[in-house]
């Protein structure tokens, strides 16, 4: 049995500090054991397998932590929050994604007032949960892009025939995308299966790179019900897709981290972030954004990580961009980086702002303003991509 342990840090809420130790008292046992502590009777599981408070402090104002799950401009009483840090035996994970998100926070998600907002893993996760496959470094070589800032394009709307959808993908190709994938919401439905579909869009993005001297991956989406993401995988492989999509929050960490590391595949991985918004938005718990959408893609698998960029239509600031970002690229012992995907309100107008925010080592997701400037969807990605191309030569 090994006797390494992980540690949580969790943001709780209380109206005082032996109220705060209460809560997090409670998170060490319902996160572990389960049980009526005062019956246990072996120390093994006393004093190893229930969870243990390393640390409990009030949270400074100034703290890191102060803003997560707060809503944007809204202060917040400082005095009334406390930092805790729980260390857990790593052998209470199983070594499984699933199991070690359920130590993270399964029952406790369930009580008010408690957030995650930081793990800090140990060697034995760090060699079980390796990362990206390709990472970063990897997707620029297989695109065929070493510096300017990349770009990535959907297939879309819903509703769009096979036909079109692999018409987009030529036009996409030919003008110079890196990466084309499937709409989220287009999976298996009787105007777009997805057999039909994933082997049209394949073998277009294929022929186009063979026939204009492209690179573009094409990531087929292989969100499904249980081991249907499996078949689908294998079956998008054979039919000559070069990138997969999941979205984990509706299929589960544990069909990421089986992709990921399945040697017959060997295909890099995108993650969308559909369905993991409940569990970082403003509310009375939840998990922080930069984990839940930057740390946990990347640590089972995803060499790509999409998550919603600020000014757009959805709510996030810039300040979370930026940490969601640092997650998904910053060293993690010997973890490769993950490329970020940042998406929703990325335009034409806002390119210089965003590519010096998010900086050269990004892959833009855009989405509906490739399709404003017009049905030329070559001619509109030749644009984008030569906007990128100047930008990164401004910022040299």
């Amino acid at each position: 049995m090994k006797d390494e342990r992980f540690i949580v840090t969790y943001r709780i809420e209380a109206n005082s500090y032996e109220e705060a130790k209460s809560i997090a008292w409670g998170v060490q046992v319902e996160q572990t054991i389960e049980f009526p502590y005062e019956f246990v009777t072996d120390p093994y599981i006393k004093h190893t397998i229930t969870g243990r408070l390393e640390s409990l402090e009030a949270m400074s104002p100034d703290s890191t932590y102060a803003n997560v799950g707060i809503l944007p401009n809204v202060a917040i009483d400082a005095s009334r929050y406390y930092i805790a840090r729980i260390s857990y035996n790593v052998e209470t994970t199983a070594m499984e994604a699933t199991q070690f998100l359920n130590v993270v926070f399964g029952n406790s998600s369930l009580q008010p007032h408690i957030w995650v907002v930081d793990v800090e893993l140990c060697p034995s996760l760090l060699n079980i949960f390796k990362g990206p496959r390709f990472g970063l470094h990897g997707i620029r070589r297989l695109v065929d892009t070493p510096t300017r800032p990349m770009i990535q394009a959907v297939i879309k709307p819903m509703g769009t025939s096979n036909e079109e959808l692999a018409r987009m993908c030529g036009a996409y190709t030919r003008g110079g995308v890196d990466v084309i994938k499937d709409d989220h919401g287009i999976t298996n439905q009787s105007f777009s299966q997805f057999k039909g579909r994933v082997k049209r869009c394949a073998a277009t993005v294929r022929e186009m790179n063979d026939a204009h001297g492209k690179h573009a991956l094409y990531a087929a989406n292989v969100s499904g019900d249980g081991t249907d993401v499996l078949e689908r995988a294998y079956f998008a492989k054979e039919a000559g897709a070069t990138a997969l999509m999941v979205a984990t929050g509706l299929i589960g960490v544990g069909w990421l981290h089986r992709l990921a590391t399945d040697e017959k595949l060997g295909l890099p991985i995108i993650n969308h972030p559909a369905y993991s918004g409940g569990f970082v938005s403003p509310g009375v718990s939840g998990v922080a954004d930069y984990l839940q959408l930057g740390l946990f893609p990347r640590l089972f698998g995803a060499d790509m990580a999409i998550f919603v960029s600020y000014g757009g239509r959805f709510t996030f600031t810039q300040e979370q961009c930026q940490r969601i970002c640092s997650y998904i690229k910053q060293p993690i012992g010997l973890m490769k980086a993950a490329c970020s995907a940042p998406g929703g309100g990325v335009t034409d107008a806002r390119l210089p702002e965003l590519v010096s925010l998010y900086g050269n080592d990004t892959m833009f997701l855009v989405g509906g303003d490739m399709f404003r400037r017009g049905s030329d969807l070559e001619a509109n990605m030749a644009y984008f991509v030569s906007r990128l191309e100047e930008l990164c030569e401004l910022k040299k």
